[in-house]
């Protein structure tokens, strides 16, 4: 079943959905009138419904059921993910948004490639659809959300990061990661950082570490920037989340 997201679903017996999403169901995937699809609003209510007309840029969906449904994990993780190339981060946003993960701060950092200064809004925007497309494919009810991209420096000073923090190092000195997250058996929430191509620079992990952010090394192996982001969530749903839930 094909599933479409909707931003406000509404409590009526029926639904449209308009623009992209429609173009995509008429053009693309070729949905046919009373076929059965799915809606989704991003707040973890999910519908099951019947193609009732297609018109031009829009179809009505006629709502069977209607359920709240929560296939997120249990354990709140936002990522702070340096700035990097546009695949990159684009790879890193599907991937860790089908593992479940609950936020995605992007940060500038010294050696963050591009930057975002003339472009954000659209960047954003596109990250944005790419973490609905991913929450589509997977079958989240809800989507991973995308927050403004800021300077490394004011995403550590912000002074609510509680729960266990951080920062992924390329130093093979650092402790390895599953073992800081045995040390740590129960934290409120998981924040973790993981810089751009060739790293942070040792001043930044310095600010982070004086924010509180634990340095942690995924391996000897030497990751990309997405493959990192990804490996890393991984590990801490699997550390953490309680098998069938």
């Amino acid at each position: 079943m094909h599933r479409f997201y909707i931003p406000t679903l509404g409590t009526e017996n029926h639904v449209w959905i308009e623009g992209e999403e429609a173009r995509h169901l008429s053009r693309v995937l070729r949905v046919a009138i009373c076929e059965e699809v799915g809606v989704f609003d991003g707040s973890g209510i999910e519908c099951t419904g019947l193609v009732e007309r297609l018109e031009r840029g829009r179809a009505k969906i006629t709502i069977v059921r209607r359920e709240r449904v929560d296939r997120d994990p249990a354990l709140a993780v936002t990522l702070a993910l340096a700035v990097s190339k546009p695949k990159a981060m684009e790879a890193a946003i599907e991937k860790c948004t089908e593992l479940g993960l609950l936020e995605l701060v992007p940060v500038e950092t010294a050696r963050s490639v591009p930057k975002l200064a003339r472009k954000e809004a659209a960047r954003v925007e596109r990250w944005e659809r790419i973490a609905i497309g991913a929450a589509k494919q997977c079958g989240r009810t809800t989507v991973t959300r995308i927050a403004a991209p800021r300077p490394l420096s004011t995403f550590l000073a912000k002074p609510d990061r509680t729960g266990l923090k951080l920062v992924c190092s390329l130093d093979p000195e650092a402790p390895v990661l599953r073992d800081v997250l045995v040390a740590h058996p129960r934290p409120e929430s998981v924040v973790y950082l993981v810089g751009p191509e060739g790293g942070l620079e040792l001043r930044e992990l310095a600010e982070a570490e004086e924010a509180g952010f634990v340095p942690v090394t995924l391996g000897r192996s030497t990751l990309r920037v997405e493959t990192a982001a990804a490996a890393a969530l991984a590990a801490i749903l699997y550390q953490y989340e309680t098998p069938n839930r």
